[in-house]
């Protein structure tokens, strides 16, 4: 018997009728039918005028409760809520800790590259009076706690997430949050073992680049933070050099 099948190709999948329903629901949000704060008709209504069965239409609201859309309140009924960044963030986290962690490391520090050199230009231009002085404490504190790894990585998070939110773009924030915490291990071994990263050289590299925001200099933040992360680049591809050795000679 023949297993050539040449007229034969893959069925495109049709979305499930739960899903369908959802993507209806999103649509009169996005629509502002239905806006933050609002309750959401009940089950059966919706059923009605979906034309489906309430079954499907708990399953399309639960889908959209996971995604942070809506939520139920016990006795009251089910609401929309207003958009919350933190639930993205928390979405590509996971995502990243799902990944084979062979390159993880590597692929988000390439990411970074992109990202946080025009989020520190962009901080330079559009960073308010408060954020400008929060950023400079950051480093006053970074010189005070210097025998503190862990106070350290901390801060270096802090500096790192204060920038995003000087851009006054919360998709950067959004953005930047789960890929410094997927590095969050990787901080807290820099700090731990200075080895070739000695303080004073970071501690030097945050300041010039803080110095720029205060400046408003938009081409000198951009130029100092491209600096910084590719120092942190080198850094992380001589720890993962060592981590691979370590194995090998185990091995």
């Amino acid at each position: 018997m023949s297993t050539n099948f040449p007229d034969i190709t893959p069925l495109e999948r049709e979305q499930r009728l739960y899903e369908r329903v959802a993507d209806k629901i999103l649509l009169l949000i996005q629509d502002e039918v239905w806006q933050p704060g609002d309750k959401i008709p009940p089950e059966r209504e919706l059923a009605q005028g979906f034309g489906v069965s309430r079954t499907v239409v708990r399953e399309a609201v639960k889908v959209l409760e996971a995604q942070g859309v809506l939520e139920s309140a016990t006795g009251s009924g089910v609401y929309v809520r207003a958009a919350d960044s933190s639930v993205v963030s928390k979405s590509i986290h996971t995502y990243l800790q799902l990944l084979s962690q062979d390159d993880v490391e590597i692929r988000v520090a390439e990411i970074r590259r992109v990202l946080e050199v025009e989020i520190a230009a962009l901080a330079a231009l559009r960073a308010t009076p408060e954020q400008r002085r929060e950023l400079q404490a950051i480093c006053a504190e970074m010189r005070r706690y210097a025998n503190s790894a862990r106070t350290l990585a901390e801060l270096d998070f802090r500096l790192h997430l204060t920038l995003a939110r000087s851009t006054q773009n919360d998709l950067f924030e959004l953005l930047l949050t789960p890929l410094m915490e997927q590095l969050h291990d990787y901080y807290l071994y820099v700090w731990d073992s200075y080895g070739e990263r000695p303080p004073d050289k970071v501690f030097a590299q945050h300041e010039v680049l803080v110095q720029a925001v205060m400046a408003g200099d938009a081409a000198a933040a951009r130029q100092a933070m491209s600096d910084h992360v590719a120092y942190s680049s080198e850094v992380l591809d001589n720890r993962l050099k060592l981590l691979n050795k370590d194995a090998n000679d185990e091995s």
